[in-house]
């Protein structure tokens, strides 16, 4: 299969399973297992191909730009942009005292597939709170908070406050 065909069932998988969860069904521990190793496959294939892709060698400052808003609202994420060609994935996040006065910071070795999960907000929030930006619900996606923090900050990229 080339790149694209895999990242498209990887995509297709990953929809797969969020309409499950919401749907309430419960999953069997077999099948979880069986899903948790198709992923891992899909993952590992995807990862080598874009080694064997060539990468162009970019830094940060030059390759940040600008940053493009979220498809929706979110309580902690302004803006971002990704480079698939450098794996790279520059955040803004909103401010104290304005949307746009936030901070922004560079994460470094992102996988494509791990930044299509974030930036659709699939993971769900483990709280639910308001603050002056956004309403967030235990659970419900989308979420580009929860996603940030459950797939790039636990997932230990390294990161760079970038301004």
């Amino acid at each position: 299969m080339t790149l694209e065909q895999l990242e498209a069932l990887l995509q297709e998988l990953l929809n797969g399973i969020q309409d499950v969860l919401q749907s309430g069904e419960i999953l069997t521990d077999e099948f979880q297992l069986l899903l948790a190793q198709e992923l891992e496959y899909l993952i590992n294939e995807i990862d080598r191909l874009r080694a064997e892709s060539p990468v162009e060698t970019l830094t940060p400052q030059t390759e940040m730009g600008e940053l493009q808003p979220g498809p929706f609202a979110s309580s902690q994420v302004n803006s971002f942009k990704y480079n698939p060609n450098t794996k790279q994935l520059f955040v803004k996040f909103h401010g104290k005292d304005s949307a746009d006065s936030g901070p922004v910071y560079g994460y470094q070795n992102v996988p494509q597939h791990i930044y299509d999960v974030f930036a659709q907000g699939r993971v769900g929030p483990k709280t639910s709170g308001q603050n002056q930006y956004h309403r967030w619900v235990k659970g419900v996606t989308p979420s580009l908070g929860a996603s940030l923090n459950a797939l790039i900050k636990e997932g230990g990229y390294p990161y760079q406050r970038m301004s």
